[in-house]
């Protein structure tokens, strides 16, 4: 994989992310968004070799816990991003069930990996706050509410990623992905 163009669009979907919020976002009690670093996640996860797609959705992952979530006092480095793990994991095990250059097979991973991020991501804020880990719980937060609305904000990123699958399939040879893949078991 070309790791440079990865970057740039990395850095490119989170500012579509965080900048189009306010703009795409649904003015209801959840305000769901679409979830763009979900989406390119999953592009590469669907492409990418089998190391790539750990390292590429663990950098993600990232990235998605830079952006302000649920903890009022600054961000926590790390349920998001091992979210995104889970999720390499499971695009691994159910890409080969797919067809790969399909922008609807796009649009079904994005939602079926991200319910398991999402589940993952809400477990760990969820746990933070157990007597065990000697932590305050996140004040406000429900886990129900949060995975109503992380629901929602699936829906809305499975419906985004038709057309912004479109893109990233034309942009595809720039990411390099199949050089070196062709030798790869299951491909």
């Amino acid at each position: 994989m070309n790791w440079l163009v990865f970057v740039i669009t990395s850095y490119l979907f989170l500012l579509l992310q965080m900048g189009l919020k306010p703009l795409l976002g649904i003015p209801d009690a959840y305000g769901a968004s679409p979830n763009f670093l979900l989406i390119l996640a999953v592009f590469v996860g669907l492409s990418a070799q089998t190391k790539t797609v750990a390292w590429g959705m663990l950098t993600l992952g990232i990235l998605a816990n830079l952006i302000p979530g649920p903890e009022v006092s600054g961000t926590i480095l790390g349920p998001v991003a091992l979210g995104y793990l889970a999720g390499a994991f499971a695009i691994l095990q159910l890409r080969t069930l797919v067809f790969r250059e399909s922008v609807i097979s796009l649009a079904i991973m994005v939602f079926f990996v991200g319910i398991i991020i999402q589940l993952v991501t809400v477990m760990l804020y969820t746990g933070r706050g157990l007597p065990l880990f000697l932590n305050e719980p996140i004040p406000n937060w429900s886990a129900i509410d949060e995975l109503f609305q992380r629901f929602w904000e699936l829906l809305y990123s499975a419906v985004a990623a038709v057309p912004l699958g479109i893109i990233l399939m034309q942009l595809q040879p720039s990411f390099k992905f199949t050089a070196s893949q062709r030798g790869e078991r299951g491909y």
